[in-house]
């Protein structure tokens, strides 16, 4: 979005959220640290657990419409937020939380200004001026840089006052304009049905149209004799730039609080971003949970395992180690202890063993195997090794947890001839939690077949390390890599300074770390928990979904499902898109079991649901596989580059252009935008020689 105004933090409070389940505050001082916290400025609305109206501290403002205000001779300078909706209060001391009151609000956070939003991206060819609210916040969803006044002529001098003269305006709106009629876009209710990227493509076949009307010569130049000034074209601007995109907000609202409170501890602390300190977390609750419940499964009255598979991105020096060894803290506690323990075990039965007579050994070898290693967490172990725990009964519940990953991306596993294998087998574990060893008929007695095991990965890497792996088709194709909760969160390096507060906390004693630590202990604990009457002794419970939550279900897995249709965000993304909900359902169980709930509740899912479009969000623009086919206008340059080239021109006939174009582009309707978007990005402009029109290079292209 735009940037946001600093203010003093000696001067003012721009706002306080009040958590009412642990009772903390948190002022916000800078604009940006509010809009981070509470604002989901993709849609426009305010974040969960918001309390934030000042007169109604008790009351959530989640999913009151939160509309930026920008300063008005700087539009790329968000000041204020103006916050409108239905607040309401909850009963915290019932579980779920009951709503027991709710008011209509509106109020303003910061300073008042004009409406406006993306006004501050860098490659800008136009910009939209409405007085339809309704249709700015669509359009603002869409990318589309645009701004708001009741008076849509008044917009169109905004926009006239706060934009350099190089950018194109345009209105759009419900009513025309007395002033600039030209410039003005009928909209009908059938636009209001395009998608996003519908929308860009109309707006900028607009443009041009509009261009055209005003100035018939625009696209004519001089005769091509003159020389050509690589002034006249202006720089380069890259057709595709989804891969410079920075890393998305991880959701941290979506997380439980208490979870959530760890988290935010343990950033805090560590000065590791929120992304990766969310990961480790949830990890730990993933690594708990897979233990006792499953996720629910619609063709499976047992369910399937809610083990996760997490992947998170860090560079080296940002603080991946120091995160997960805090948020593991009570899992390796726990196994110290019963490691202790099984050393003594294992001590007493040597003792035993020698103390029996040659002939007897064999016997009590056979009554009496020795104690298994109870170490569940592994940071370098082969599936092999792996299944032969499980087989062997040594484990049912493991994680491959390692900040390292290249420990298991480049070990032998995955290098070898039996990678495929390999994969196969991690990908049964994450099914339906079941692994087979087979060995050779020399070796019968390691063969064999577990059930019922579970497997939680959390694997943390390098950049370096992960690009390759993350590129890889067999790792996406297979399913593995689909498989896995993804996040690559911005390295805070150079921003993590340090003064008196900083040193004299002490993560210890933070009450949000003590709190989740405990509750991991008494989770971790021998002790049996409560179980469902008519669940078996023995066996995982599957926690269901609630009656109030089966819509929010089928609501999320048609917005996926949709979402990858041909042209849609997730077209080249449909292996691991159609695995959202199966993500989201086994996250819900693990944040359910967590925190104590006998169902999957609405709030639960529709958390899970969001880590999950962010985990989308990032695999769409990481490692280039939004893009794994060619751009439309990349393919046509690179074929007009052909043929010029071939030629020893730097021209071609905009006819004979068509006609040669990929075969995807030689239709007039799919040809104009790709060349519109090639001239607006200055590789190409149109001459006209003799009555006919030419396509002509960029200079820059030719070097």
């Amino acid at each position: 979005m735009n940037a946001k105004l600093p203010c003093d933090k000696t001067a003012i409070v721009l706002a306080v959220n009040t958590d009412p389940v642990i009772s903390t505050k948190t002022e916000y001082h800078l604009l940006e640290d509010f809009a981070k916290d509470c604002i989901d400025e993709q849609n426009f609305k305010v974040k969960p657990e918001s309390y934030i109206y000042s007169e109604l501290p008790e009351y959530n403002c989640e999913e009151c419409t939160a509309l930026p205000y920008v300063n008005p001779q700087q539009l790329d300078e968000i000041v204020g937020y103006a916050i409108k909706g239905i607040a309401k209060k909850y009963d915290t001391d019932q579980t779920p939380h009951k709503e027991i009151d709710s008011q209509k609000v509106s109020f303003l956070i910061g300073k008042a200004g004009v409406f406006a939003s993306n006004t501050n991206k860098k490659y800008m060819s136009y910009i939209l001026g409405t007085d339809d609210i309704n249709l700015f916040v669509k359009l603002a969803k869409a990318g589309e840089a645009i701004v708001f006044h009741e008076d849509i002529d008044a917009a169109y001098q905004i926009i006239n006052n706060g934009m350099p003269e190089t950018i194109f305006r345009m209105l759009i709106g419900k009513k025309h304009p007395i002033n600039n009629t030209d410039l003005f876009i009928h909209t009908d209710q059938d636009f209001k049905k395009l998608s996003p990227k519908s929308i860009n493509k109309f707006l900028s076949e607009k443009k041009q149209q509009l261009i055209k009307s005003i100035d018939p010569d625009f696209f004519k130049q001089h005769s091509i004799e003159q020389p050509q000034d690589l002034n006249q074209w202006g720089e380069l601007i890259p057709l595709v730039q989804a891969n410079t995109s920075t890393a998305t907000t991880y959701p941290i609202h979506a997380i439980p609080t208490l979870a959530r409170g760890a988290i935010q501890a343990i950033a805090e602390h560590v000065q590791a971003p929120i992304a990766m300190t969310a990961q480790c977390v949830i990890g730990a609750m993933s690594h708990i949970a897979q233990a006792h419940v499953n996720a629910p499964d619609p063709f499976n009255t047992q369910g399937e395992p809610c083990g996760l598979f997490l992947l998170t991105e860090g560079q080296s020096g940002s603080r991946k180690t120091t995160s997960r060894n805090l948020a593991d803290r009570a899992i390796i506690k726990h196994e110290k202890k019963q490691y202790e323990q099984y050393r003594s075990d294992l001590e007493q039965w040597k003792c035993l063993l020698a103390g029996c007579d040659k002939k007897d050994k064999s016997v009590f070898l056979a009554e009496t195997p020795p104690p298994h290693d109870p170490i569940t967490r592994y940071s370098d172990i082969t599936l092999e090794s792996l299944a032969g725990l499980y087989v062997d009964g040594a484990i049912k519940n493991a994680s491959i947890s390692s900040d390292e990953a290249a420990q298991f991306f480049g070990g032998h596993t995955m290098k070898s001839d039996t990678r495929n294998q390999a994969l196969g087998g991690y990908a049964k574990l994450f099914d339906d939690g079941s692994v087979e060893r087979t060995r050779s008929k020399s070796n019968l007695n390691g063969s064999g077949r577990a059930y019922d095991v579970r497997l939680t990965f959390n694997l943390q890497g390098q950049h370096e390390v992960l690009s390759d792996a993350l590129k890889d088709p067999v790792l996406r194709g297979q399913g593995f890599l689909p498989r896995f909760i993804f996040t690559a969160p911005e390295n805070l390096a150079g921003t993590r300074l340090q003064d008196e507060s900083n040193q004299a906390n002490n993560a210890n004693l933070d009450h949000r770390l003590i709190a989740y630590w405990n509750r991991c202990e008494f989770l971790l604990d021998e002790c049996p928990l409560p179980v469902a009457a008519d669940q078996p002794t023995g066996e995982r419970r599957v926690i269901p979904i609630a009656k109030e939550a089966e819509s929010l279900e089928l609501e999320f897995y048609n917005e996926i499902e949709r979402l990858q249709a041909k042209g849609q965000r997730y077209e080249y993304l449909q292996a691991f898109a159609s695995r959202a909900s199966q993500l989201a359902r086994r996250l819900a169980t693990v944040f359910a079991y967590f925190e104590g709930l006998d169902v999957i509740d609405r709030k639960t899912l529709s958390g899970a649901c969001d880590v999950i479009r962010h985990s989308l969000g990032e695999w769409s623009r990481y490692a280039e596989i939004e893009t794994v086919k060619e751009n439309e206008a990349e393919k046509l340059i690179k074929n007009i580059l052909a043929k010029c080239t071939k030629d020893k021109t730097n021209r071609i006939l905009k006819t004979l252009a068509l006609n040669g174009a990929p075969s995807s582009l030689r239709k007039a309707k799919e040809f104009a935008p790709c060349l519109n978007e090639l001239i607006e990005f200055n590789y190409v402009r149109l001459v006209t020689i003799n009555r006919s029109t030419y396509i002509e290079l960029n200079p820059l292209l030719l070097k």
